[in-house]
């Protein structure tokens, strides 16, 4: 295989295929320059210098949820000591005069909470500030509220789009195979329900955003398998904003108990090398299709997040006011970074920080780098 004039060829503007983003998950080391190039200039040439991000907040709605995935450990049984509810003042109080564009919607799943309490909670929030983008709601929970409810997919959208959704979190993919799901979330929905799901919001108007969970007991095959349902899916609805790679975090979790290979220690690879080459290999496989890669500084560190900006990524999601999902899980980063710390750190890499909103519509305009 000529890998070279591949990814000149994938720089032209051709598809990368299934077999070539086998044999980079493959590689390592120094074999994986040319593809760190080459992912770095295809970015460059779809999104220039500039690196973005969104002023936004974190809001689990309950941190009870019986599904007790194995990698998760924010989720608690209705019948722990240390569970909450948000009510609407709750809410309101976390929000306050915040200036953010942007709140991040979703809660477990339980019977201690209704669809209609989430969706009051929904409307309070509106209320409170119509200028918020709701991104709301994983397909676990529509899925979750249409079963409970007897609702259709459809309709379950529909509603959450009257409370007040106004785009739907891509999250609940982990892995899209289902032979990893029956391991590590064997009571989440499949693979065809996720697409499913997924699909009838981009059908109804409603743009998403798409993640992969990796560094798991994933195998090279299962990602692209990942790859390939968000691209054919992207190229039907064209609703997918942006993909996010998110590392799996395994300190605290029961997946790494099950599974101590899962352990960095025992694993034998280098996590932030396969983040990198997850990173890359997403900027080049999606070059036609999504046009936004995200690199996750919660997973990676803020260092390390900046170092993808040279491996494809262009966009630094947000300053994740209340973020706890990843520090339940063993996370060592998380909770909120500044503003100005976006912007003086995108600077120092000699790129051209810019604000955006959930759509990708910039709200600030690109300063100028200097020096660069």
């Amino acid at each position: 295989m000529n890998l070279e004039n591949i990814l000149q060829e994938v720089l032209q503007g051709a598809e990368l295929s299934n077999d070539v983003a086998l044999y980079i998950l493959d590689l390592s080391g120094e074999e994986m320059v040319p593809v760190y190039h080459a992912a770095n200039e295809l970015n460059l040439r779809l999104n220039q210098n500039r690196v973005s991000f969104i002023h936004n907040m974190n809001m689990n709605y309950t941190n009870i949820c019986e599904y007790f995935c194995s990698f998760c450990e924010f989720g608690k049984s209705k019948f722990a000591k240390d569970t909450y509810i948000l009510s609407e003042e709750d809410a309101i109080a976390r929000i306050g005069k915040e200036t953010i564009s942007e709140v991040t919607f979703q809660g477990g799943l339980s019977d201690r909470v209704s669809f209609e309490e989430v969706l009051n909670l929904l409307r309070a929030i509106k209320r409170y500030r119509p200028d918020i983008h709701m991104h709301a709601f994983s397909p676990e929970e529509i899925h979750y509220y249409s079963k409970v409810n007897g609702l259709s997919y459809r309709d379950t959208i529909s509603r959450c789009r009257e409370a007040g959704m106004d785009s739907m979190c891509g999250t609940a993919a982990e892995i899209l195979d289902d032979e990893v799901r029956k391991k590590i979330c064997p009571t989440k929905i499949t693979t065809d329900q996720w697409l499913e799901i997924i699909g009838t919001g981009h059908e109804l108007g409603l743009h998403s955003t798409v993640t992969i969970m990796f560094g798991h007991i994933e195998e090279s095959v299962h990602v692209v398998n990942h790859f390939s349902h968000v691209r054919r899916l992207q190229k039907q609805t064209g609703g997918f904003t942006e993909f996010i790679p998110l590392l799996f975090m395994p300190d605290k979790t029961r997946l790494s108990r099950k599974f101590p290979s899962v352990i960095p220690a025992e694993a034998g690879i280098n996590r932030l090398e396969y983040a990198y080459k997850i990173i890359a290999l997403a900027r080049l496989y999606f070059s036609n299709t999504i046009r936004n890669v995200q690199t996750s500084w919660v997973k990676l560190g803020f260092d390390s997040a900046l170092g993808s900006l040279d491996v494809g990524a262009n966009d630094m999601g947000g300053t994740l006011y209340y973020e706890n999902i990843t520090r339940e899980a063993g996370g060592k980063n998380g909770e909120y970074t500044s503003l100005d710390t976006f912007y003086s750190a995108i600077r120092g890499r000699g790129k051209m920080p810019i604000q955006r909103d959930t759509l990708y519509s910039y709200q600030s305009q690109p300063e100028p780098v200097l020096n660069a």
